[in-house]
């Protein structure tokens, strides 16, 4: 039927938003567990964020990778510091390198987080490589540039890598190689070793970030809170988890920011260390985080 009042126009408009609106979060509701709320379910709190994104290993002793982020929704950004899985930290342990921290639980990896940033995550969501691959398939793939030919085998991880150069789309299976390749069969890989291979990683995160908040982003959303809910480990509650996604999707990929411990490789007593700058990382840190707990 043809509407011919504008007023008309606008109200009929205005009523599909808000049915559409109230089924979104009567949606989200179900998948959460909170009670249905018509101004928004999965609505975070308070200025900001902080916690961690961790990739644990398959023994679940380390980390593979670790993220520092902060979702400051007060002026409207997200900022996130890659931390080196070789980061020397004092401790009681034998092995002085912070991607072993986890195996003695979050609290131990939050104290070594603050030992090294100053900063103290209350928060921490924690990955497997098979958790990584699902949730990257529910994003849909990513497409990137492969800089070099990517070959190596690693029977006792059962780890495979066999990436060719070039541009490429890469599904989950694809993307943890990617994610895990840090030297070939032939012994050569990134020219700066593991700092060689965060760089890289950055550019997969900027991958999927372009990926999830593309005008398709939303209609993936559920799928991918699905994937995140699935299979990772966090003590987030589900409508924390979603909430947080919101915030991402409300603030945007240009106010992203990912940042790399300072510091550099060295050996101390033999073995290989990322050293990080102390007066580099506070100068860093107190530029682009927020103390939350102040």
């Amino acid at each position: 039927m043809r509407i011919k009042s504008p007023v008309r126009f606008i109200v009929a408009i205005v009523t599909v938003l808000i049915i559409i609106w109230m089924c979104y979060n009567f949606v989200i509701a179900l998948q959460t567990g909170e009670t249905f709320s018509f101004f928004g379910n999965g609505m975070r709190s308070g200025d900001a964020e902080t916690f961690v994104v961790a990739g644990v290993d398959e023994d679940g002793y380390r980390t593979d990778l670790i993220l520092l982020c902060q979702i400051n929704r007060a002026d409207k950004r997200i900022q996130i510091l890659q931390i080196p899985r070789d980061t020397r930290v004092n401790n009681k342990r034998n092995d002085k390198k912070i991607n072993s921290a986890y195996y003695s639980g979050f609290d131990v990896m939050s104290r070594e987080i603050a030992q090294v940033t100053g900063i103290t995550p209350e928060h921490y969501v924690m990955v497997g490589f098979d958790g990584f691959q699902k949730i990257v398939d529910a994003v849909g793939g990513v497409t990137l540039e492969i800089p070099f030919a990517m070959k190596y085998d690693d029977p006792a991880q059962d780890l495979h890598i066999d990436l060719p150069a070039g541009k490429q789309k890469l599904d989950g299976e694809k993307a943890e190689m990617y994610m895990r390749y840090r030297k070939g069969n032939d012994g050569n890989g990134y020219a700066e070793g593991d700092v060689g291979r965060l760089s890289a990683q950055k550019e997969l995160y900027n991958a999927v970030g372009d990926k999830l908040l593309s005008p398709l982003g939303l209609l993936r959303l559920p799928a991918v809170y699905s994937a995140v809910k699935k299979n990772t480990e966090t003590n987030f509650t589900g409508g924390e988890i979603f909430g947080i996604m919101k915030d991402v999707m409300r603030i945007g990929k240009d106010r992203v920011t990912i940042d790399t411990l300072p510091g550099s490789g060295k050996y101390v007593g033999g073995v290989s260390y990322f050293v990080y700058d102390a007066k580099a990382t506070e100068k860093l840190v107190a530029e682009k985080f927020i103390d939350t707990q102040e």
